[in-house]
């Protein structure tokens, strides 16, 4: 019983270090707080809570007096689906120019928000030669995706970075897959200026 208890102390500290690592493979650090150097606040993803394949809004506040933010990036910190976690998977650019020439406002970014199931392990060979077919896994999933947001300016000064949670239930669609990000999400070029 000693055992049970320690490993499962062991892997629940695991599971809270990778939630608070932010391990992001990104080689964009966030610039130094100074004059010129952009700032965003109040990240919101509406609605926060949606079915697998659903599109949202994410927006969020930004000033930069020099207006030239160039990039939005947008990243997934954390992604825990069908009993996986994933951490620091690579931010892509989801808007290029459409904020040059603002000082300040809110950026609003439409994204679509898909999880697709883990691949299926390969079918197996029985003793006598046959083929065992592989176990069936969930095919409509859902789960828990952080998303990480920062802009980049035309000088190559990072932001700060904003974390937004929102929670994916499964549908009856069945997604599909992206090739634009390798966590599955799915970006729509959808942009408003306000």
């Amino acid at each position: 019983m000693r055992k049970r208890e320690r490993a499962l102390l062991i892997w629940e500290c695991a599971i809270v270090l990778a939630l608070t690592s932010g391990c992001a493979a990104t080689t964009l650090e966030s610039s130094a707080p100074s004059p010129g150097v952009p700032r965003i606040s109040n990240l919101r993803i509406e609605p926060n809570e949606v079915q697998n394949g659903a599109h949202v809004a994410l927006r969020f506040d930004f000033r930069d007096v020099d207006a030239d933010i160039v990039d939005v990036h947008l990243g997934v910190n954390v992604e825990i689906k069908d009993f996986t976690l994933a951490t620091g998977l690579g931010p892509a650019v989801i808007s290029r120019g459409r904020y040059l020439g603002l000082r300040e406002g809110t950026a609003e970014e439409t994204i679509r928000v898909t999880m697709v199931p883990p691949p299926r392990p390969l079918p197996q060979r029985e003793f006598d030669g046959s083929v065992a077919g592989p176990e069936l896994r969930q095919e409509i999933i859902g789960g828990i995706r952080v998303y990480e947001v920062f802009v980049v300016d035309g000088r190559g000064q990072v932001s700060n970075r904003l974390r937004a949670q929102v929670t994916v239930t499964p549908s009856s669609q069945r997604p599909e897959p992206s090739a634009r990000l390798r966590s599955g999400v799915v970006l729509e070029a959808s942009t408003e200026r306000r």
